[in-house]
C-alpha cells in the first residue's frame, strides 16, 4: 500500500449501551442513581447512629442493622454498576471529541453524582471496616453480598487509615470541584490543543492525537517535527500542566497526611494497595530492573546503528522500523491487522481468536485518525452488558498492530472474567497489563513465524522487542522516578515548570545514559498518565506486566495442551487475591525475591541478542550492497 494513502481505522458503535447520551435509556439511568443515592442516604442515617460502637456489634442482638447492612449495600453496588456504565460512555464520547461541551457537564455531573455516592455509603463502609470477624462473616453470609468479600478485607486491613464519617464525607463532597476537576482541566486541554506540523513540505494543523500517531511512522523528518510541534504546544501551556500536577500532589499529600494519625501513610501507598501489591515484590522488581539498564541502552544503540546514527531522539522511541531507502514502510489495512492479531490469538485458544473477530464484528473497536480525538490507547468495560470497547488511532504501521493486540488481550481479560460478580472482576492494573503484554508478545511471534527468513520480516519484530526493551527497562522506570522525585518534593511547596523539567531530566538522565541525543524534558506535561486522578503512580505497572508476562510466556510450552485452561484461570483470579497469593497459587513463584525478575529480564537480554544477530547482518548486506 502507498505509504501516503490514508489508512483508517474503524468507528467504534456504542449504541448498544445508549443511543446517544441524551436517549431515554441514559436519562432513566441517571434518575435511578439519584433514587438509589437517595435510598442509600436513608439507610445511611440509620447505620451511622451504631458507628459509636460499631466494633462491638453482635449478629444476633444486632440483626435488623445486619439486615440494613445488607440491603444497603445491595444498592450500593446497583448503583456503582449504573454510574460505572454512564461514565464509561461519556468518557469514550469525550476520547473521540475532546471539545463535546454537554459530554463535558454530564462528566461533572456525573463526578458530582459519584461523590454524594461515596459520601451515601461511607458509613456503611465504616461500620463493615470496624466490625468484629462475627458480624461481618454474617454479613457475607447473603449470595448477594459474598462477592464483596475480596474488596472488603483489604478495606479491613487498611481500617487504621479510615477517617470518621464526617471527614470522610467532607473529603468526598470536595473531590468533583477539587481533585477530579484538574484532571478534567487536563483532558480539555489535550483534547482542544492545536499542534503546528512543520516540515520540508510546510506547515499542517493537527489534533494532539494525530500528530501523537506521527511518532510511530517510520519517517524521522515527520517524527522529528511532530515531536517539536508536540513540545512546543505544551510549553504554551506549561504553567497550566504544572499548576494541575501540583494541585493533584497536593491533595494527595494533604489526604495522606489526615489519613496518617495512627499510621504513617506513604505516597507509594495507594498505588500499591491499588495494585493489590507489596512494597517488597515492588522492591524487588525495580533492583532487577535497575541492574539492568544496560540491556535496555543496548537495545537503543542497536536501532541507532541500524538508522545510521550516532544515537536516537525521544522522537524515536515508538518508531516503526526502518525501510530500505527508496522503498517504502509496509502499512496494513485495518481488516488486515485485526485478522493478523486474530489468528495469533487463535493459535493459543480457538475462542481467543473468534472473539477478536467478534469485536470488530460488533463495532467495539474505534481506531479513526481525526481532530479532537484525545491520545493514546485503552480498553474499558462496560458494567451493565460486560461488553468492552477498545479505543486508539489505527494508520496501519506494524507499531499499531501492536497496540491494536495490546488493547485486545485486555479485552479478551475482560471477557474471562464477565460471568463473575461485578466486585470479582477488579483487577487491578499490574495484572492487567499481563493479559496485553502476553497479546503483543503472541503477535510477535506469528510475525516471525511467517517471516522465515526474510530480515527485512524480522526486523519489524526484533525492532519491536528492542523497543519493549528500552519502554519498560528504561522510560518506565524513568517516569516511576521522576514522579517520585516529583511528590519529594511536592511535600515542601508547588513545583514551577523550570524545576519539573529538571526533575524529568534527571530522570532520563539516570536511565536512558548517553543512549539519547536528548532528553525529553517536557514528557512531565506530555505524559496523560501523571495528569490522571484516579490513581497515582501510573507507570510500574506496566514494567510488572511486562516481565510478569513474559514468564508466564516461557512456561506455555512446558505447560503443553493445559496451558490456555491453566492461563485463563489465573486471569479469573486476578480480581480476588492479592498479586502474591495470585502467582503463588497458580506459578508456585515467590515475587517478593528477585529470581522471577531476573528470569524474565533474562529473556530480554535473549531477545536483544537476536537484535544484535540480525543488524549485524542487515549492515553487512548494506554495506556489500
Amino acid at each position: 500500500m502507498n505509504r501516503h494513502e490514508e489508512i483508517q481505522g474503524p468507528a467504534w458503535n456504542l449504541a448498544n449501551e445508549y443511543a446517544s447520551y441524551e436517549s431515554p435509556v441514559f436519562e432513566a439511568d441517571r434518575a435511578e442513581i439519584r433514587d438509589l443515592v437517595a435510598s442509600i442516604e436513608s439507610f445511611s442515617a440509620r447505620i451511622a447512629v451504631r458507628l459509636h460502637d460499631a466494633t462491638s456489634l453482635d449478629p444476633g442482638r444486632d440483626a435488623t442493622l445486619l439486615a440494613e447492612c445488607q440491603e444497603c449495600a445491595i444498592l450500593v453496588q446497583r448503583a456503582v454498576l449504573l454510574l460505572g456504565n454512564l461514565s464509561r460512555y461519556v468518557n469514550c464520547i469525550l476520547s473521540v471529541d475532546g471539545s463535546d461541551a454537554h459530554a463535558k457537564e454530564l462528566r461533572g455531573s456525573l463526578t458530582v453524582l459519584g461523590a454524594s455516592l461515596d459520601s451515601a455509603s461511607g458509613a456503611l463502609d465504616l461500620v463493615l471496616v470496624l466490625s468484629p470477624e462475627t458480624f461481618y462473616a454474617a454479613f457475607l453470609a447473603n449470595p448477594e453480598t459474598i462477592s464483596l468479600a475480596y474488596g472488603l478485607g483489604r478495606d479491613r486491613r487498611l481500617a487504621k487509615r479510615r477517617l470518621s464519617l464526617a471527614e470522610e464525607k467532607l473529603l468526598s463532597s470536595f473531590r468533583p470541584d477539587g481533585h477530579t476537576a484538574w484532571g478534567n482541566l487536563y483532558d480539555s486541554i489535550t483534547g482542544t490543543m492545536k499542534v503546528s506540523l512543520k516540515t520540508s513540505q510546510g506547515t499542517k494543523i493537527l489534533g494532539l492525537a494525530q500528530a501523537a500517531s506521527i511518532l510511530r511512522q517510520s519517517d524521522r523528518e515527520m517524527r522529528m517535527a511532530a515531536f517539536a510541534g508536540i513540545n512546543e504546544a505544551f510549553r504554551l501551556q506549561d504553567e497550566s500542566c504544572a499548576a494541575i500536577l501540583n494541585a493533584i500532589a497536593g491533595w494527595r499529600h494533604t489526604e495522606n497526611r489526615l489519613r496518617s494519625s495512627v499510621e504513617k501513610v506513604h505516597y507509594l501507598d495507594a498505588a500499591l494497595d491499588a495494585n493489590h501489591l507489596k512494597a517488597e515484590t515492588l522492591d524487588a522488581m525495580m533492583a532487577v530492573v535497575d541492574e539492568s539498564m544496560g540491556i535496555g541502552r543496548r537495545a537503543l544503540a542497536l536501532q541507532a546503528r541500524l538508522l545510521g546514527i550516532p544515537a536516537l531522539g525521544p522522537w524515536d522511541l515508538i518508531a516503526s522500523a526502518p525501510v530500505p531507502e527508496g522503498a517504502e514502510p509496509e502499512l496494513l489495512p485495518f481488516d488486515e491487522g485485526l485478522a493478523l492479531v486474530a489468528e495469533s490469538y487463535g493459535a493459543i485458544e480457538p475462542a481467543m481468536g473468534d472473539f477478536i473477530l467478534e469485536m470488530a464484528r460488533e463495532k467495539r473497536i474505534e481506531g479513526r485518525s481525526m481532530p479532537g480525538k484525545r491520545p493514546g490507547a485503552y480498553c474499558t468495560s462496560f458494567p451493565k452488558s460486560r461488553r468492552t470497547c477498545v479505543y486508539m488511532v489505527y494508520r496501519g504501521s506494524m507499531s499499531d498492530i501492536s497496540t491494536l493486540a495490546h488493547e485486545l488481550g485486555h479485552a479478551w481479560h475482560g471477557r474471562i472474567v464477565e460471568s463473575l460478580p461485578l466486585a470479582e472482576t477488579h483487577y487491578p492494573m499490574c495484572l492487567a497489563e499481563t493479559a496485553s503484554t502476553f497479546g503483543e508478545a503472541i503477535v510477535g511471534e506469528m510475525i516471525a513465524e511467517r517471516a522465515g527468513e526474510d530480515p527485512a520480516v524480522m526486523l519489524d519484530v526484533e525492532w519491536s522487542n528492542a523497543q519493549d526493551a528500552a519502554t519498560f527497562l528504561l522510560n518506565i522506570p524513568a517516569r516511576f522516578a521522576f514522579e517520585r522525585s516529583f511528590y519529594e518534593a511536592r511535600a515542601d511547596k508547588p513545583l514551577g515548570p523550570d524545576t519539573l523539567r529538571e526533575l524529568m531530566k534527571k530522570a532520563w538522565e539516570r536511565y536512558y545514559g548517553d543512549s539519547l541525543c536528548e532528553y525529553d524534558e517536557m514528557f512531565w506535561a506530555s505524559k496523560l498518565h501523571f495528569h490522571m486522578t484516579g490513581r497515582s503512580f501510573y507507570n510500574f505497572p506496566y514494567t510488572f506486566g511486562y516481565l510478569f508476562s513474559l514468564g508466564i510466556l516461557a512456561r506455555r510450552d512446558q505447560m503443553g495442551e493445559g496451558f490456555p485452561a491453566a492461563y485463563a484461570a489465573l486471569l479469573r483470579d486476578t480480581g480476588r487475591m492479592d498479586v502474591e497469593e495470585l502467582v503463588m497459587k497458580h506459578l508456585g513463584v515467590d515475587l517478593t525475591v528477585p529470581d522471577f525478575w531476573k528470569a524474565s529480564v533474562a529473556m530480554v537480554g535473549r531477545n536483544i541478542d537476536r537484535f544484535a544477530a540480525l543488524v549485524d547482518r542487515l549492515t553487512a548486506d548494506r554495506a556489500m550492497g
